[in-house]
């Protein structure tokens, strides 16, 4: 094959082959194609050599401009986590230290002091600073515990940069005894040429260790449906300051009557006023309570101080106590009472005797026979050789009076509602300083048999206890002295008419048993005889003109306690006196308040004459006017 001499033509494939398409000669040497020619073959590849040299080239400079654009975004944020962090002069919370230092466990109702401490550690001052700190709704101010305390806040001002400012707050905190209390701590402020306001939060927590107020409540576990029932509440202060406005807030059980308390209810709500630290109050409450056999009532009381002094429910509550008792359907019922008195918390008096009476009331759809009511009598005031009964059996051997079908047949078959009585005496001792807490206990025990639900004889039981206190006695006598006493008198004895003469009258007061307080004597002077104004001994005495009365305050008796404390009179007799011993002053009469029973005691004295038979060298012509 010959040798084709090289193209000069210097036009591309691309361009030939244009040239081809449009050429009207192109058909022909279509079909004659030079097959020792390879130009098309050898264009095409040479396209495609350059087309892939180019892609190359994109994918390069792609590649390399995408890598330096991660790298850029790297640093940056680099550089602005560093700036963020540490330098410059941006502002964060996290450059801003808030120290709170202070008790961690206190006593509620203790001064809790409290130091703050701020630290600027950005690299600029801080505008507008202010701190707060929340304290729980019961805090009261120091100095004034009726003013709430609720929130410590203070404008700071401005705080230089690295600067730290120190504050100290006081707040007395009230709580639950094991409560947990989180006092909110938040500090903001601003800077300079910025709107934006920045908050610091923190938090301290107090742990309290005991509650300023306690109450306990004490009642029988078990009791009758519709019989009366007591309960005792004691509350006691705690506090190292007094607490005002000290409330007892009750929630009765449904079929709860109260009929009486020592403390007036409002509503369900005790108002104790002030508390002074260490004080302790008794509360007695009695109602009946209803039910069905065998169901449990709660009582529950809650102890606090009110927002005033006639609020009945408590502002701040410091401790709920419960008293669960449960209902018990009595087959046989007993009523009891004590010196012809039915009370839930009857009370006595020392060295006298005491009439007790019972009635026994079948309460089943059933007869019972052999019915056996029992008493056992104990306790340090009575005289157990002084119990008696007419219509019993008293068993000394352990101070049971018994009353059954031997001594009353009624009992040995009792019908449905029928009833059958019994009754005794005894002696109560008189009272003795050493006895604290003198007091008589009746136990009562009933059993019998009745037909049961399987038509087979059951026996049953079922039993009560009553407590009796034992109020104490204070023994209150009067005398008149003239030449010995206390004050010196003058005058002539025996008294002459129509000449003055004066007498001192001298009260003395003995407490015999537990401790009185705020005991008052009083009497009553004749129109004949005046009032001197002199007087001695302990407490107080005042004169009213009115009623012509002498009243002597003779304040508290410790258990075992006594007392004197003497006036002077006079009496000018008049002629219609003579031969007489005219009475100086009529009856004495004490009052007081025993802490132990409870309750009032009262004890007199007889007049007083002219005759003074305490003095030296007394004979009965010496009081006979002359």
């Amino acid at each position: 094959m010959p040798t084709l001499p090289p193209s000069e033509d210097d036009r591309s494939a691309l361009e030939r082959a244009r040239e081809r398409l449009y050429d009207p000669r192109a058909l022909v040497r279509a079909r004659r194609p030079d097959l020792g020619r390879s130009d098309e073959h050898a264009s095409r590849h040479t396209w495609r050599e350059e087309d892939h040299a180019k892609g190359k080239k994109h994918i390069r400079a792609a590649a390399v401009f995408f890598g330096f654009s991660v790298l850029f975004f790297l640093a940056a944020v680099g550089v602005a986590g560093y700036i963020f962090y540490y330098g410059g002069n941006s502002v964060s919370v996290n450059n801003v230290t808030v120290a709170v230092e202070g008790p961690t466990t206190i006593a509620a109702g203790d001064t809790v002091p409290l130091s703050l401490s701020i630290t600027n550690r950005n690299p600029v001052a801080l505008q507008n600073a202010s701190i707060e700190v929340d304290f729980p709704a019961s805090t009261r101010t120091v100095g004034n515990l009726e003013q709430p305390y609720p929130r410590y806040t203070e404008n700071l001002g401005t705080i230089p940069a690295g600067a730290t400012i120190t504050r100290s707050v006081q707040a007395v905190v009230f709580g639950a005894a094991g409560q947990s209390v989180t006092l909110p701590v938040s500090f903001s402020y601003g800077t300079t040429g910025s709107n934006a306001v920045f908050v610091k939060k923190s938090q301290y927590a107090l742990a309290i260790s005991s509650t300023p107020l306690s109450i306990s409540v004490d009642t029988l576990a078990e009791t009758v449906s519709g019989k009366p029932i007591t309960l005792t509440l004691n509350v006691r202060s705690n506090a190292n300051v007094p607490l005002a406005n000290v409330v007892v807030q009750g929630d009765f059980p449904f079929g709860f009557s109260p009929t009486s308390s020592s403390v007036p209810l409002n509503d369900t709500s005790f108002l104790l006023g002030t508390m002074q630290p260490g004080d302790a109050k008794t509360i007695t409450l009695t109602g009946t309570l209803t039910g069905q056999d065998s169901e449990q009532s709660v009582f529950h009381f809650t102890v606090g101080t009110a927002s005033t002094s006639n609020a009945t429910t408590p502002a701040i509550e410091y401790m709920t106590q419960d008293a669960m008792v449960t209902i018990a359907a009595p087959f046989i019922q007993t009523a009891f009472s004590l010196n012809g008195v039915s009370s839930a918390a009857p009370v006595i008096t020392s060295g006298q005797q005491q009439s007790v009476a019972l009635s026994f009331t079948n309460t089943l759809a059933t007869s019972v026979t052999n019915a056996t009511i029992s008493v056992q009598i104990a306790g340090a005031g009575v005289d157990y050789n002084s119990v008696h009964t007419t219509d019993g059996f008293y068993q000394s051997s352990d101070h049971t009076i018994v009353f059954s079908g031997d001594t009353d047949p009624a009992l040995a078959s009792l019908a449905p509602s029928a009833s059958a009585a019994g009754s005794f005496t005894f002696d109560t001792l008189p009272p003795s300083p050493e006895d604290t807490a003198p007091e008589v206990s009746f136990i009562v025990s009933v059993s019998g048999t009745r037909v049961g639900q399987s038509n087979v004889p059951e026996t049953v039981t079922a039993s009560q206890t009553t407590t009796v206190k034992v109020a104490t006695q204070v023994a209150l006598s009067a005398t008149a002295l003239h030449s010995s006493g206390p004050i010196a008198n003058t005058g002539a004895i025996p008294p002459r008419v129509n000449a003055p003469t004066t007498y001192t009258i001298v009260w003395n007061a003995q407490d015999e048993g537990s401790a009185v307080a705020g005991a008052t004597v009083s009497a009553i002077l004749p129109n004949y005889v005046n009032y001197a104004g002199k007087t001695t001994g302990t407490g107080s005495i005042s004169y009213d003109p009115a009623s012509r009365t002498v009243t002597w305050d003779a304040g508290d008796f410790n258990q075992g306690g006594s007392a004197q404390a003497a006036f002077q009179v006079s009496i000018t007799p008049s002629a219609s006196q003579k031969g007489t011993a005219p009475v100086l002053m009529g009856p004495s009469a004490l009052t007081g308040y025993d802490r132990y029973a409870g309750v009032q005691i009262t004890s007199n004295a007889s007049p007083v004459s002219t005759e003074t038979t305490r003095d030296p060298g007394y004979t009965p012509t010496d009081a006979t006017v002359q």
